[in-house]
């Protein structure tokens, strides 16, 4: 059994928890509550995908932060969570720098977190450290539900607003073209970020990642040594 330097997993511990405070920090939850803000206020800034995509990645960042410091695997429900936010901030990242970016637009600290940094140390992360064990194509499914409820709640509340409110351009029937286009921007959209599942799902199946897993978790989330499940070998051929 190949032992853990005590110091690496606090370290990446302790990153993980800074990319989740300062994430939450630039979100900024309490600007929901602005009712002067038309943008913002309201609870608006919770039908935005970037405001909830963000949350789930600072939810898996604090959780697999907390399981380190205590030098266990937070399980598979919590590797699902991560594929989850892995996939909405890839989506969040493509879809803010292709459909939203505006040309000229001065930067923004705010806006690189939530729409660059972020989406990129998500993927980065899952690429580099993988579940450590294989996910079922089901997952893919499964991270589709997230972008589909959002959808139906920024219809829902378009509907039932005074003034029609969209979180984005795509959303609006006027400015996507009719409600054909706006069918047509979240079909292509929800394909993506299934084609990103799928992607996600292929990487949770690499094996090369072996040795970053064992020097991050001494034991797999069963609890049982890395090295003394059975059939390791075979793994990777299902």
């Amino acid at each position: 059994m190949v032992a853990a330097s005590p110091a690496r997993p606090v370290l990446v511990a302790g990153a993980l928890l800074l990319v989740a405070t300062v994430t939450f920090v630039v979100v900024d939850p309490l600007l929901a509550w602005d009712d002067a803000n038309p943008f913002l206020g309201r609870g608006r800034l919770f039908l935005y995908f970037t405001t909830q995509s963000n949350l789930l990645a600072v939810a898996a960042c604090v959780v697999f932060g907390v399981a380190l410091l205590r030098g266990r695997h937070p399980g598979q429900a919590a590797e699902y969570l991560r594929g989850l936010a892995v996939v909405d901030m890839a989506i969040t990242g493509i879809v803010a720098n292709v459909l939203l970016a505006e040309p000229g637009a001065p930067w923004s600290f705010s806006d690189f977190v939530l729409h660059q940094a972020v989406p990129v140390l998500m993927v980065v992360w899952w690429i580099a450290a993988p579940p450590a064990r294989p996910l079922p194509l089901a997952a893919v499914a499964l991270w589709l539900v997230h972008p589909a409820v959002w959808t139906a709640m920024a219809l829902t509340y378009a509907a039932e607003s005074s003034d029609r409110w969209y979180p984005y351009f795509f959303l609006d029937p006027v400015e996507a073209g009719g409600w054909g286009g706006v069918a047509v921007f979240v079909a292509v959209i929800h394909l993506v970020i299934a084609v990103l599942g799928l992607g996600a799902v292929v990487v949770s199946r690499v094996r090369r990642a072996e040795g970053v897993r064992r020097r991050l978790w001494p034991a797999e989330p069963d609890g049982m040594p890395v090295t003394s499940l059975p059939g390791r070998e075979q793994a990777g051929s299902r």
